[in-house]
């Protein structure tokens, strides 16, 4: 067999595929060009059967609506021809397959009698890979549908014929033809060994016409006649009956095909309303999880709503904000002043009816998803499927094993007539051609006759029974259409309330639009919730501007005050030079060759920011972290200029000094070196200017005091600048989540609290259950104290020979000699003792006094403690009295045990 999953499909084929009816179970084969392959030319070929309009054609497994590119691709097509043959009782994937033969309810049933046919229910699952298209119809799923038409199989009756064949012994007609073939029975059983009888019939009939041209005409003739003619009539009423049972086989056969295709397609309804149900789920389970997290904010906000005004009111504003509202005309101490409160109120309120408008829509939402949970999840439904393919598998044995084994029987008994009638022809043909031979023809034919006589009538009752059997299968059917109609409307309804639902909480649904929106609502009133972070952001942001403005500033003064130095160089560099070598110097060189030879240096006038911004930036106040770090930069910026000074002097002192020169080779050769210059200590105090005369011939001209002044704004700059960069860290460092240093010491003081409070409350309870273990120890000294003075006492009376072997029986004190018998089994296993006694009842022997189980004990009171009893069946009444009854426990120094276990 080709292999259907891979065979390639070419667009030249002719391709057939089989729609079912999923209300009937009717399978329509359509043909057409893999061009025409199309969603619209199906349905066009099934308008007549289902309007166009009210089709719905599912593809699957898993099912969906049909598309025409699933349609069309060739795994789709291998997976629909898997399914035809698998719907193909006669199917079997071992041996050769027309793969063609598509149309599975042939009326024509040519299997043999013994072969096995495959169950298509039992033998297919879900996993092989093959897929059907089922059609459903709109207007069998409405509720307003007309019931299904009762199924109806055939032949309902059949008629028996009534007079024989033509006999083959003596023919009627004078010319007769050897090739006809008389048979009034023109189908059939299909048996290969009726085709076998039938050429015996024709060649006994040839040869017996070639002997015998006339009719019967004498009386023996006649009575032979008789008993062909005869057995002929049953051959022809047997042939009937085994052709009705054929056909009532075929069409039950068909019939179960039929509900099996409903089976199948009730399966697929149940699967698409599956895929509908987890899409549903989906959705409702990603709307739940923003509803709940949403709602639940927006539910504490709106409840909260007062305290958090009242929280804006207790935040205090900076003084400078203060003092810029009144410039302004208005009047702000508090974050709440800022705050438009009767209109934020008028907006919470509307937030609030939103909220609980929206609350209601998803109870209604919930409701409807309970609903559909109770109706998709029925179990009786599930149940009921299953009893129907099970009661459907139940009738397809019944068929194949009762309706089969009586077909075959029919032909048996059909086969059986066949055999006789060939005998009767041919003892009468003996007889004809010998007359000495007609009385045991007589005999032979009679002892036939009586033998076969039940064949017809037995028939009859099996033709009675398959008559039967076909009308249970017809029902059955009748019953699965109805409960297909059924189970389809309520499937149908379910899937249209999981559209609405799925519709009404999608991404482009009702609720999710009014949850968006109240959302969109709800950051007006977020925005109070965020006032007081976002207010100390806006004191750290004006901080980090105003940094940022006076690190601009001081970065541009120190480079302003650079350039002028370097350009007081210059100036004093090139005057040097004109007075100098550059008097030498012939007019051309300043006229044509550099005509800017005796020019000043370009004054460096940079254009600097803006200070409309700086102007604009109120002067907040820093926090307790600013002033520190603060303190800490100037504390570097005063070392800074310290060490600047000191480093001047040190310059200044190294100019009045012969101090060996790094570049000595060069400035040896040079007259008026710096190791002759001259300072004088007035110009020193302010700055250092060393001075040089037209005679001096010094190179080096330099200002002590400009540097002095540009390591100062260097200074201040770098200062400002580290101010800057520390304001973008703590503004940084809040906005990832950070606290500022304080908040850190007051959260670790508040834990070292909690965890002092959490010692003492601890070192609380473990004094109480000291103390309590103290009583309980005082309590158990003083019980042995007790127990131990009366021991000592009674054994002070015993040696002393004071004591009294007397039995106690009215009253009972320590010292006294007591009598216990046992009364039963008490807790622990062990035997109850109470104490032999007049009127005082309820003495019972302790457990702890004796062991085994003897017949009586006889001992001395050394401790007795009276009890109350609690309730019963609890430890405070081991001895089942009645609650609050008073009884005492005994303990004894055991004098004497009867007989028994413990002794």
């Amino acid at each position: 067999m080709e292999n259907l999953t891979t065979t390639p499909l070419t667009t030249n084929h002719t391709i057939q595929i089989r729609v079912l009816n999923a209300s009937t179970g009717v399978c329509y084969p359509i043909t057409l060009h893999h061009n025409e392959l199309t969603r619209e030319n199906i349905q066009r070929h099934l308008a007549a059967i289902v309007a166009k309009n009210d089709q719905i054609l599912l593809l699957g497994p898993p099912y969906k609506v049909l598309k025409d590119h699933h349609l069309r691709s060739n795994e789709t097509l291998s997976a629909l021809r898997l399914g035809d043959c698998e719907d193909d009782p006669n199917y079997n994937a071992g041996n050769n397959y027309n793969n063609n033969n598509n149309n599975i309810n042939n009326d024509n049933d040519d299997t043999p009698p013994t072969s096995k046919r495959r169950s298509i229910l039992k033998n297919t699952t879900g996993q092989s890979g093959s897929k059907r298209i089922f059609l459903f119809s709109k207007q069998a799923l409405s509720e307003t549908a007309p019931e299904p038409q009762p199924c109806i199989l055939l032949p309902q009756a059949i008629k028996l014929p009534t007079e024989p064949d033509p006999s083959p012994i003596f023919n009627t007609n004078p010319n007769p033809n050897p090739n006809d073939n008389n048979n009034n029975n023109t189908t059939g059983s299909g048996d290969d060994g009726d085709d076998t009888n039938n050429n015996i019939d024709i060649n006994m009939n040839m040869n017996i016409n070639s002997n015998i041209n006339s009719p019967p005409s004498t009386p023996l003739h006649q009575a032979l006649s008789i008993y062909e003619r005869r057995f002929m009539l049953h051959l022809c009423q047997g042939r009937t009956y085994a052709d009705a049972a054929d056909l009532r086989l075929t069409s039950c056969r068909n019939c179960i095909q039929e509900q099996a295709i409903m089976v199948r397609a009730l399966r697929a309804a149940v699967s698409n309303l599956s895929d509908h149900w987890n899409n549903a789920t989906r959705t409702r389970m990603d709307f739940t999880g923003v509803y709940i997290s949403r709602m639940e904010e927006h539910g504490k906000l709106l409840s909260n709503f007062e305290n958090v005004l009242k929280g804006l009111s207790q935040i205090q504003l900076d003084k400078e904000l203060k003092a810029i509202a009144r410039v302004n005309g208005r009047v702000m101490d508090t974050l709440l002043d800022t705050v438009p409160v009767e209109r934020m109120r008028s907006w919470a309120g509307q937030c609030q009816t939103g909220y609980n408008n929206l609350q209601n829509l998803f109870r209604q939402l919930e409701q409807a998803f309970d609903e559909l949970n109770q109706l998709y999840h029925r179990e009786e439904d599930g149940k009921a499927d299953m009893e129907a393919e099970q009661l459907l598998e139940e009738l397809e044995t019944e068929v194949e094993v009762k309706m089969v084994s009586m077909r075959n029987e029919q032909a048996a008994r059909l086969a059986k007539l066949t055999e006789d009638h060939m005998e009767v022809v041919k003892v009468v043909l003996n007889a004809v051609k010998d007359e000495g031979r007609a009385q045991a023809a007589f005999t032979t034919l009679e002892a036939m006759s009586k033998a076969s006589a039940d064949v017809i009538p037995s028939m009859g009752d099996d033709d009675v029974l398959l008559k039967e059997a076909m009308l249970k299968v017809a029902d059955a059917k009748t019953e699965a259409m109805k409960r297909m109609k059924a189970r389809l409307r309520q499937i149908s309804i379910a899937q249209n309330r999981l559209f609405k639902v799925q519709t009404f909480a999608g991404s482009q649904g009702t609720l999710r639009d009014t949850l968006n929106q109240h959302c969109e609502d709800m950051t007006h009133l977020e925005h109070l919730v965020e006032l007081p972070a976002t207010y100390q952001d806006f004191l750290s942001e004006i901080r980090r501007r105003r940094a940022y403005g006076e690190a601009v500033a001081s970065s541009a003064a120190a480079m302003i005050e650079r350039v002028a130095a370097m350009r007081n160089d210059e100036v004093r560099s090139r005057e040097k030079f004109i007075r100098g070598p550059g008097r030498h110097l012939m007019p051309c060189f300043f006229e044509m060759f550099v005509p800017t030879l005796a020019a000043q240096p370009p004054l460096f006038t940079p254009q600097l920011p803006s200070t409309v911004e700086m102007d604009t930036l109120p002067k907040v106040l820093p926090d307790e972290d600013c002033l520190v770090a603060k303190g800490r930069v100037n504390q570097n910026a005063a070392n800074t200029k310290t060490t600047t000074d000191t480093n001047v002097g040190n310059d200044s002192s190294s100019l009045t000094e012969a101090s060996p020169d790094p570049t000595g080779e060069k400035m040896s050769g040079i007259p008026g070196s710096i190791s002759r210059l001259s300072v004088s200590k007035e110009q020193s105090n302010d700055k250092l200017i060393v001075s040089a005369d037209e005679q001096s011939g010094n190179d080096v001209i330099m200002d002590m005091g400009s540097q002095n002044d540009e390591a100062k704004a260097e200074a201040d700059a770098e200062r400002k600048t580290l101010a800057y960069e520390n304001a973008i860290l703590r503004q940084t460092l809040e906005r990832l989540g950070g606290k500022k240093p304080k908040t850190y010491l007051d959260q670790a003081r508040l834990k070292d609290a909690e965890a002092g409070q959490a010692f003492e409350e601890k070192t609380n309870q473990l004094q109480s259950e000291l103390d309590r273990m103290r009583d309980e120890l005082n309590r158990t000294k003083s019980q042995l104290e007790q127990t131990s003075a009366a021991l000592t006492k009674s054994k002070e009376t015993k040696e002393a020979g004071k004591s009294c072997d007397k039995i106690s029986h009215s009253s009972f004190e320590v010292d006294d000699v007591a009598l216990f018998m046992p009364t039963g089994i008490g807790s622990g296993g062990k035997r109850t003792y109470v104490a032999f006694h007049s009127s005082c009842p309820h003495r019972f022997l302790s457990t702890d006094s004796i062991k085994g189980k003897p017949d009586y004990v006889l001992g001395r009171i050394v401790y007795q403690e009276e009890l109350v009893a609690g309730p019963v069946g609890t430890d405070t009444n081991p001895h089942n009295l009645i609650a609050g009854t008073k009884f005492w426990i005994l303990t004894v120094e055991v004098l004497k045990l009867g007989r028994g276990k413990g002794e």
